[in-house]
């Protein structure tokens, strides 16, 4: 905030206008004769809805004056006595995500603000930013998508690393520039994917998307990465979770993972106590064991007041003790912005160049709600015995070149692992703990196939 109560004041009699520009900052004002206290929430502060309190005047025209960082743009609202509303007097709006919309201002580069008319409003644009357009189409669900994306320099035929960000990154309004800076391309899927689809349990569009994205741009297959923000926090984390063959590293920012609850119980648990303790919860946090192979960033704000930071703690507590590659960061301010998320976008990027996806991992693990999601998890092929069932399944090479298997509901698996990973003979032991179990072993092709 800028300046004090008697800054403020000096502007009583001017009606209440759209935010304007002052020598201080930006003026924000709101007339209400009869509210008892009035905020202002936005991008700027975290979306935070009792740390901005405006100044009644004798007026009755409250105000607040902001000093604000330049080169972007911020969504707002009022909150008057616990109502959250649009300024009444700023036309310019943005979607928000429960289907009403934000109030929005423009900051130039020289920290002020921006009229609607300025030419320099069209940096803020999608096509003062190169971000294109295209669709993409769901034939199993026979739905269009917008499909949105960012080409680095340089895209002209080698395969590039490939980033899908989750969750209306085109809000994001550093996402493009990292893309270009790292050499990434950027794919900024429609928000209904996340939730209409994956967060509604419907995983088959995420392999849908990925098929399009190999399609229709040159990616390295190895290097393709996965993050979200918020809701599209958790939807990263749940792609991650059903489909860890498919990407390199994931990064999750201030998602509601709904394990805050298991807080003090997993801070006093082993590694082992962890895995018996997951496989008595439901899915999808059973789930978790499946990122043994999968890197994920983690990062969360302590100010936010959408989601408990606890979500994060214990998530990565939990990948911590199950012995996945993962980091933590933590912001103690920071609340549930995209001010945030834009702050963050180096430490997503230094981590993702990090990794490269692993098709060939010594430790396999993987279990699902039901067998219809997928037949293959890296270099084991499976066939459920009822697909709407769960299956599980657990496949580790050993030390004396074995192979040890454990599983659920699985009436046949192919392993096919590089022979840098494991050579197989006929020496080979193959532990099932069954012994009807059925094995073929095939020296040529480096193959075998086991039926219960």
């Amino acid at each position: 905030m800028a300046g004090d109560e008697k800054t403020v004041r000096q502007y009583e009699g001017r009606w209440a206008a759209k935010p304007e520009q002052v020598k201080e900052g930006v003026l924000f004002s709101y007339y209400s004769p009869g509210a008892g206290e009035i905020f202002l929430s936005g991008d700027f502060n975290g979306w935070k809805h009792g740390t901005l309190r405006l100044v009644k005047g004798r007026d009755n025209v409250w105000r607040i004056i902001l000093k604000l960082a330049p080169n972007r743009s911020y969504d707002y609202k009022y909150v008057v006595d616990g109502n959250w509303i649009t300024d009444p007097n700023n036309p310019d709006l943005n979607p928000d995500i429960a289907g009403g919309a934000n109030s929005i201002i423009y900051i130039g580069e020289k920290g002020n603000l921006l009229a609607k008319d300025d030419p320099e409003r069209h940096k803020f644009t999608l096509e003062g930013r190169g971000i294109q357009h295209g669709i993409f189409s769901s034939e199993r669900y026979k739905r269009d998508f917008d499909l949105f994306y960012v080409l680095p320099p340089g895209y002209t035929g080698e395969p590039l690393p490939a980033v899908i960000c989750l969750n209306n990154y085109i809000k994001s309004q550093e996402i493009d520039r990292y893309c270009r800076k790292y050499g990434y391309i950027g794919i900024l899927p429609s928000p209904d994917i996340g939730g209409d689809y994956i967060r509604k349990g419907k995983l088959n569009i995420f392999s849908e998307l990925i098929n399009e994205v190999k399609e229709r741009f040159r990616i390295d297959e190895d290097r393709l990465y996965v993050t979200g923000m918020s809701n599209g926090g958790l939807e990263a984390l749940l792609v991650s979770l059903y489909f860890p063959d498919l990407i390199a590293a994931s990064a999750v920012v201030f998602g509601p993972y709904r394990l805050r609850y298991y807080k003090d119980k997993i801070s006093h648990m082993n590694t082992d106590e962890v895995k018996r303790f997951l496989a008595n919860l439901e899915f999808p946090q059973k789930m978790l064991p499946n990122l043994i192979n999968t890197p994920v960033y983690v990062s969360h704000g302590g100010g936010d007041e959408a989601v408990p930071a606890d979500d994060a703690i214990v998530l990565h507590e939990i990948l911590e003790k199950l012995g996945t590659p993962v980091k933590f960061n933590f912001y103690p301010k920071e609340g549930h912005t995209w001010l945030m998320v834009d702050e963050d976008l180096p430490n997503v990027f230094d981590w993702f160049g990090k990794f490269k996806r692993n098709n060939y991992p010594e430790r396999i693990y993987y279990t699902a709600p039901f067998g219809l999601f997928k037949n293959k998890i890296f270099w084991a092929e499976f066939m459920p015995y009822e697909v709407t069932q769960p299956v599980r399944m657990r496949v580790g090479v050993t030390a004396d070149n074995g192979i040890r298997i454990d599983s659920d509901n699985i009436k046949k698996i192919t392993l096919s692992p590089s022979q840098e990973l494991i050579r197989i003979s006929e020496k080979t032991k193959i532990d099932t703990f069954n012994k009807k179990a059925k094995i073929d072993l095939n020296t040529d092709t480096n193959e075998a196939v086991i039926t219960f």
